[in-house]
């Protein structure tokens, strides 16, 4: 799901601007009915029905200025900015808050120097009492192109893949969600199909897809999810377990501005009805929209525009309890939450590192990703994952593989299919770290499944490195280790004898996929 941050604050003032320029005008009736009615939607934030009136105004008066501005503006709302840049020149006349808009559009589009132009001419310009932006937007700008400048000169020596034509279209793809083995991918599109519709924006409704990594791409077609998660308005993946089998999403309500988090399971190969989160989690009052579990299961890190947080979208946990219940809310506190923006958290499957996006730590400009480690009773200061991870546009929805060699996320940059597209970044120069393995465990000489606790023990400081549950079902689980590193794993499952092995991988080993079946031998009754 993408987020756009939607400017409303138009006061009293700007709201008498558009009856006093638009009375002054020579226009028949029926063109400034055409105009209380543009106003009406720009007002109310339907950018793009507002779009569609006050483009049937511009032939009527070239000089009006003010129709430059509100049309640009609109553009600018909608994303299409190189049309809101043409407009917005022209519309500077009028309103000078035009060049703040353009100095963002020049920010996005890597034109520092521009960008800088832009905001001292703003500065200079600007009317106060008419303007909409507070010395907050121009401070924060300012500090996106220094930051910009810096990481702009440095970059991180990566290489970013398009995930190809199976996967992207000419619409919108984002949120990427990749299991623990990167071979299967849960994304949102707004593409059309025989069953989908159009929302208010002219843009097709948001929905769930699939696709299958082969030997290394993806070469089928992504389909729709099979089960029961797509519904006729917006349904968005928002976040993923690491082995595949819970899916939260995000469901916006009937009016399209509200929404709550939702969980699926995949259960006999088929997506289950999603169920709307606990009060614990959803306000009654707030948007909860995205969501990521740790890998044992115990902890949901999601964010909430709720009053009682630091800004505008914080990033909290909830905690499960001996009931089985969800704990209340935890803030994670100010190291990670500011006065803006923190949203789509990811959660590593090592517990400690939190990736997560913010429009507040140093950054390039919009969101950019971070990652903050987690100390004994609070978080590290966020560090910004660098260019060209992040970018001067928005960066949301991020997620790294456990080793931390794959970067995945979704960008509009120059050579793509279309809108948005997905990507994976991989990462050259980064050591490898943390690896998953695929595990089952089955009964000797069977391929039945065993359900098994699952305890792993790092030898050579005899640390618990972590403890795990195989599902009852596959006797599948996913555990970590690191390369050249001595474990022991303990499996005990009732009715079976413990089950005790040695494992050590190399580095260029935990390069490819490791898989280990572990089989159970029935304990002897005597």
């Amino acid at each position: 799901m993408r987020y756009k941050r939607i400017t409303y604050i138009l006061f009293l003032g700007l709201i008498c601007q558009f009856q006093l320029n638009a009375q002054s005008k020579n226009w028949s009736k029926a063109q400034k009915n055409t105009y209380w009615e543009a106003e009406s939607y720009y007002i109310y934030g339907d950018f793009a029905t507002a779009l569609d009136l006050f483009s049937e105004l511009t032939d009527k008066d070239k000089a009006f200025k003010e129709l430059d501005f509100y049309i640009g503006h609109c553009h600018f709302q909608l994303e299409d900015y190189q049309n809101a840049k043409s407009f917005l020149k022209e519309g500077s006349a009028f309103n000078s808050d035009a060049h703040f808009y353009l100095a963002r559009i020049y920010l996005m589009e890597e034109q520092l120097k521009e960008a800088s132009n832009s905001i001292e001419r703003f500065k200079k310009m600007r009317e106060k009492d008419q303007s909409t932006i507070s010395e907050v937007h121009i401070s924060i700008i300012e500090k996106n192109i220094i930051t910009a400048q810096y990481y702009l000169s440095d970059p991180e020596v990566v290489n970013i893949v398009n995930l190809g034509s199976a996967v992207n279209t000419e619409n919108d793809e984002y949120v990427p969600l990749l299991t623990s083995d990167e071979n299967t991918l849960i994304f949102t599109s707004r593409r059309m199909h025989e069953d989908n519709l159009l929302d208010p924006t002219n843009r097709p409704y948001e929905d769930v897809y699939i696709a299958k990594r082969e030997h290394g791409t993806f070469k089928t077609d992504a389909s729709l999810l099979n089960g029961y998660v797509n519904t006729p308005l917006n349904d968005a993946s928002v976040g993923l377990s690491a082995d595949g089998n819970r899916l939260f999403l995000f469901r916006t309500n009937e009016n399209l501005i509200g929404g709550d988090l939702y969980e699926s399971l995949f259960y006999d190969s088929v997506w289950t009805t999603p169920v709307r989160l606990p009060a614990q989690i959803n306000g009654l009052n707030t948007i909860e929209r995205s969501a990521s579990i740790s890998l044992d299961g115990n902890t949901l890190y999601f964010s909430s525009n709720r009053p009682e947080g630091f800004g505008g979208f914080d990033i909290y946990k909830v905690e499960r309890l001996p009931t089985g219940d969800w704990s209340l809310p935890i803030n994670l506190g100010v190291n990670i939450n500011t006065a803006g923006d923190e949203d789509s958290p990811y959660i590593h499957p090592n517990g400690k590192s939190l990736y997560f996006s913010s429009t507040r730590h140093e950054n390039m400009g919009g969101f950019d990703v971070f990652v903050s480690e987690k100390t004994e009773n609070s978080w590290t200061v966020p560090q910004n994952m660098r260019y060209p991870t992040n970018t001067t546009r928005d960066d949301i929805h991020f997620m790294i593989s456990a080793n931390e060699q794959h970067g995945y996320y979704a960008s509009d940059k120059k050579g793509g299919f279309g809108r948005h597209d997905l990507y994976m970044i991989d990462y050259l120069e980064r050591e490898l770290r943390q690896s998953v393995i695929q595990a089952r465990t089955l009964v000797e000489h069977s391929d039945s499944a065993v359900a098994a606790d699952v305890s792993v023990l790092e030898l050579e400081f005899g640390e618990m490195d972590g403890v795990y549950l195989s599902h009852p079902r596959t006797g599948k689980f996913i555990y970590l280790v690191n390369p050249n590193v001595e474990y022991e794993v303990l499996i005990e499952a009732e009715g079976f004898e413990p089950f005790t092995v040695i494992e050590q991988f190399t580095t260029e080993e935990l390069m490819q996929e490791q898989k280990r079946t572990y089989y159970l031998q029935k304990a002897t009754i005597e």
